[in-house]
């Protein structure tokens, strides 16, 4: 080979040398994340789809025996019916923010972000958890009934959630993104909105001998009532995203200002949802605490590789920066 040809080859073979070191390892990492995620979800559907989840089979049973007994609530019914199938607004809840999930952060503000959010949706998609968040919808339709059926994991002398004594249908379900939104009145008070569909629980005053509320429900008098709700006790930081979350936070604040204190959790579920919970309530708690300290957070793949994720980001990688993952 002529030397000058040898010179040219050796150039191109240490310029990729140099590029393949300044690859993202913020990218990196979160895009192996977003894979395994993916697979958890794929999973997740095919036990949906399956009937494996006995709370997707209780909505369906319910469902059906309330629009017998109820053909009122057939519209209610059916669009709560969705829930137990992958086209409910719950399971394609998860896939949207997947595909929302930053894949190329470039900075570490960007990657603590990106990798919260999927340590969220990790714990959305276990089976376990997203079977217990499925109560929501199982007691919308049990208490639709008005006691025909049973709820599921509610004491059988609790209270349900009522407003100026008539019961709130749906009231498992306010809050929750997946169903509708709090928006503001001309006076600036927050106040419940249902999407589409589900703007029927608005109308069922009246229905099945009446005993219904079907008023508007107002941020501020509605959070310090107890109720029963998976997503207000335990799945906010699963079913909801992280601007959701950074709402209520917001939410919270603003109800403190007024004197106003929200209800404790009823934290109410499975005995093996409630350990699935707390297992990954502990898990943010320590990515976040590893974040901050600028080190790699942890995940069942990376527990057995201690060495390579302490020095994540660090001199002796070849990511994006020489210094520390809490460097500049």
């Amino acid at each position: 080979m002529p030397r000058e040809n040898f010179f040219i080859v050796s150039l191109l073979a240490a310029l990729l040398l140099v590029l393949s070191g300044c690859s993202n390892q913020y990218a990196e990492e979160t895009e192996k994340r977003v894979a395994t995620v993916e697979k958890q979800l794929d999973e997740l559907g095919r036990k949906i789809d399956s009937g494996a989840l006995s709370n997707a089979l209780l909505i369906k049973t319910y469902a059906n025996k309330l629009t017998r007994k109820e053909p009122a609530f057939d519209e209610i019914a059916r669009a709560l019916r969705l829930d137990a199938t992958t086209g409910g607004p719950l399971y394609q809840g998860l896939r949207q923010r997947l595909t929302k999930v930053n894949r190329n952060p470039k900075n570490k503000q960007e990657f603590a972000i990106a990798w919260q959010e999927i340590d969220s949706l990790e714990a959305g998609s276990d089976p376990v958890v997203y079977n217990d968040a499925l109560l929501d919808v199982v007691n919308t339709l049990a208490d639709l009934s008005q006691g025909a059926l049973p709820r599921i994991n509610v004491p059988r002398n609790a209270q349900t959630a009522t407003v100026k004594g008539g019961q709130v249908p749906g009231s498992y379900l306010v809050g929750n993104p997946a169903y509708g939104q709090w928006k503001n009145d001309s006076s600036g008070n927050s106040f419940w909105e249902w999407y589409g569909m589900y703007r029927m629980f608005t109308d069922v005053l009246g229905f099945a001998g009446g005993g219904f509320y079907g008023g508007p429900l107002y941020y501020s008098s509605w959070y310090s009532r107890p109720r029963y709700s998976f997503y207000n006790d335990a799945g906010r930081s699963t079913y909801g995203s992280w601007r959701d979350r950074s709402n209520w936070r917001q939410g919270q604040d603003r109800l403190a200002r007024k004197g106003i204190r929200t209800a404790k959790p009823k934290n109410y579920g499975s005995v093996a949802g409630k350990k699935r919970v707390s297992t990954y309530a502990y898990k943010r708690m320590n990515t976040g605490s590893a974040l901050r300290s600028g080190r790699m957070p942890t995940t069942s793949r990376t527990r057995t590789t201690t060495k390579r994720t302490s020095s994540f980001f660090g001199a002796s990688s070849r990511g994006t920066s020489r210094r520390s993952f809490g460097g500049k």
